[in-house]
């Protein structure tokens, strides 16, 4: 397992939803930390196994689709659990909290930086007494229970849609896990036994199975996975709620105010409005929690783990917080709220002009344009890059509209969210991808094969071809969603012509249809490929005339090129997009895309690697497209240089032995811009 985090709530949410959709017992265990077999179907056995980066699991499958399940699980493993392209949120950004408070200070875990001033908002949640006794009619309680727990993952799912649009889609997944909680035999059994054979009341036996579960996360030595104790009791208190027949209250001071708790769930910080909550400060808690996690990606500075002489603060009472030093102060002093001020504005101004910077054109110095865009999954993703000053998208995805469903998409779905994406983006371009699925991202209703060489195989634009229907609604609904806006259509895995002409024809026949049912869609809407086969560069002078852009995707490129799985640790650092075997294929690319008028983006991740983004635009590439947080420093790297000297170093780069002279020369002809 090699994500940072190990088997953390997302992947593990992945590994659980994955294993669920065979119908074969399946375990897992660490074989790293020698533990026992668990059911790979339950999130709390799964997560509770404590697998951290670098540790090895063991799967075993048996029943009908054994081979099928191993097959799928392994390519989740291998592929990072979709977060090889994702940066985790880090564990604590802060510096670590003072050991000692000055007179009037209190000092707590610095969870998420900035500075916050403001009168302090108590917030107190109550909870009925949680009523136990025995009962005569154990399935009707149960009843009464699964109802609960329907109930509550309808709720969880309205928080994670929030979450999404608010934070987006990443940090949205922590939600996911939260709706696996009560899915998960290990607690439903559980609770279960003590209705059936103890007879307990729902409620009581709810409570008694959730306690024992955090319980279970608490006993772990891992300080990360003992902060999942307070996902489990978040998912708990809310089925107890729904229970015990009491309404929901979350934190919502009237005025903008600082947060005060004895600690806060992921559903209560995920629903905070960033406009009434300046900062947050908890007696408990810590800074690998997801409610810190959440708090970091709402921008809401927050110290956790304060202790309990904080609860002892009156409503109203001034409050200061350094969410960097984990420091907070009760009715501040007068210079000490001063230079919490001047601090705070500081802080403000860099923040307004890195924005400010970020929101203008990207160019190098002596102007010449290079178009910087984002890679986006949804609409909450798609706001984000805005924000970080994104010229259009460059690459959205579109898988996650096609996995963890038993058939796929209709076209009326799918135009409803690429409608929306391109109501964000306006007159922005958005470039949409056609599914790119295959042997290394099974889908049950495909009915794939095992294949020994997923990248290899039946997958992208091959497997689409192969399945018209598939592309053919969906291009009906990317042009449905074109009317009135810069919408291109983009093909992935693209390795010959054919491929180009059968996708075109079928294109053309969409076109026609829909002018027959006169429904509207712009007229004009480019079709591309994505560069990622070594052959269609090569053969770049042959597709490009049947094309209208390239868009280079450079993780595959570099590991087809240099024939090295980027998820195989022993070499995947063979697979670095700055080794000149990988820039001269890419230089081949932009030169014949060039020669018929074409424009060539990259939406790999050397876009949005600042170093890689200078030689890439030295090359010629006239698009870079990435994960939206990087686009700020690209702009600025861009900014600082000409254009004559990035296609004087890139010509230089292309003669050079390996990625790593590239890497070096970059830095030290560059630095720091790279």
């Amino acid at each position: 397992v090699r994500n940072r985090l190990g088997l953390h709530a997302r992947p593990a949410a992945r590994f659980v939803t994955t294993a669920s959709r065979f119908q074969s017992r399946i375990t897992v265990r660490n074989v790293t930390r020698g533990t026992d077999p668990v059911n790979a179907k339950s999130i709390n056995q799964v997560a509770t196994l404590g697998v951290r980066q670098g540790h090895e699991i063991a799967i075993t499958a048996e029943g009908p689709d054994a081979v099928e399940a191993l097959a799928a699980l392994k390519a989740l493993v291998e592929s990072n659990f979709g977060e090889e392209e994702v940066a985790l949120p880090p564990e604590a950004e802060a510096r670590p909290a003072p050991t000692t408070a000055a007179a009037g200070e209190l000092v707590g875990i610095p969870a998420s930086p900035g500075i916050a001033i403001g009168p302090a908002h108590l917030y107190i949640p109550t909870t009925a007494e949680v009523p136990q006794h025995t009962v005569d009619d154990p399935e009707g309680e149960w009843a009464v229970l699964e109802e609960a727990m329907a109930v509550a993952e309808e709720e969880i799912r309205q928080v994670r849609a929030r979450a999404a649009a608010q934070v987006g889609e990443y940090e949205a997944a922590i939600f996911d896990a939260h709706a696996l909680f009560l899915e998960d035999p290990a607690l439903r059994d559980r609770a279960r036994s003590y209705i059936f054979e103890e007879k307990l009341n729902a409620a009581a036996a709810w409570q008694r199975a959730v306690e024992e579960m955090a319980e279970s996360y608490r006993r772990l030595d891992d300080p990360y996975m003992q902060a999942r104790a307070a996902d489990v009791m978040d998912v708990g208190r809310r089925v107890l709620r729904l229970l015990l027949g009491e309404t929901a209250h979350p934190p919502a001071p009237e005025r903008p105010s600082i947060l005060v708790a004895e600690d806060l769930t992921p559903s209560d910080t995920a629903q905070l409005d960033k406009e009434m909550v300046l900062g947050i400060c908890t007696a408990l808690g810590g800074a690998t929690s997801h409610s810190a996690i959440l708090a970091r990606a709402l921008g809401i500075p927050a110290v956790v783990g304060v202790g309990p002489r904080i609860l002892q603060v009156q409503e109203g009472e001034e409050l200061a917080l350094d969410g960097t030093s984990g420091r907070v102060w009760v009715r501040p002093p007068a210079k000490v709220k001063a230079r919490l001020e001047t601090e705070r504005q500081e802080w403000v101004e860099v923040e307004a002009h890195m924005r400010e910077a970020a929101h203008r054109p990207g160019a190098t110095r002596d102007g010449h344009r290079v178009h910087v865009l984002a890679n986006i999954i949804g609409v909450a993703d798609a706001r984000t890059a805005l924000d970080y000053g994104a010229e259009g998208v460059g690459l959205m995805r579109t898988e996650f509209l096609f996995v963890n469903r038993s058939q796929p998409p209709s076209e009326e779905e799918q135009w409803q969210v690429y409608r929306e994406v391109a109501e964000v983006m306006g007159s922005r371009p958005l470039i949409i991808r056609t599914v790119d699925v295959g042997g290394d991202k099974p889908i049950p209703y495909l009915q794939m094969e095992e294949e020994a060489n997923p990248f290899l195989g039946w997958r992208g634009i091959r497997l689409c071809l192969d399945r018209p229907d598939l592309l053919r609604t969906q291009m009906r609904a990317i042009l449905r969603a074109s009317s009135g806006h810069d919408v291109r259509i983009m093909l992935p895995m693209v390795s010959t012509l054919g491929e180009v002409k059968a996708a075109r024809e079928i294109f053309e026949e969409v076109r026609a249809a829909l002018e027959r049912e006169g429904l509207p869609f712009a007229k004009k809407v480019p079709l591309g490929i994505m560069v990622e086969v070594p052959a269609a560069a090569v053969l770049a002078d042959v597709l490009a005339p049947h094309v209208d852009f390239f868009s280079i995707g450079t993780n595959d490129l570099s590991q087809y090129t240099m024939a090295a799985d980027r998820t195989n640790a022993r070499v995947a650092p063979l697979a670095d997009g700055m080794h000149p075997a990988v820039l001269r294929l890419i230089q081949n690319a932009v030169t014949a895309a060039h020669e018929v008028g074409i424009p060539v983006g990259v939406c790999g991740e050397m876009a949005g690697d600042p170093a890689a983004a200078l030689v890439l635009v030295g090359l010629g590439v006239d698009d870079l497209s990435m994960n939206a947080p990087a686009i700020p420093r690209v702009k600025a790297a861009l900014g600082a240089v000409t254009l004559p000297e990035l296609q004087a170093f890139a010509r230089e780069a292309l003669a050079m032995p390996d990625a790593t002279a590239v890497r070096r020369a970059v830095r030290e002809r560059f630095s720091p811009h790279s």
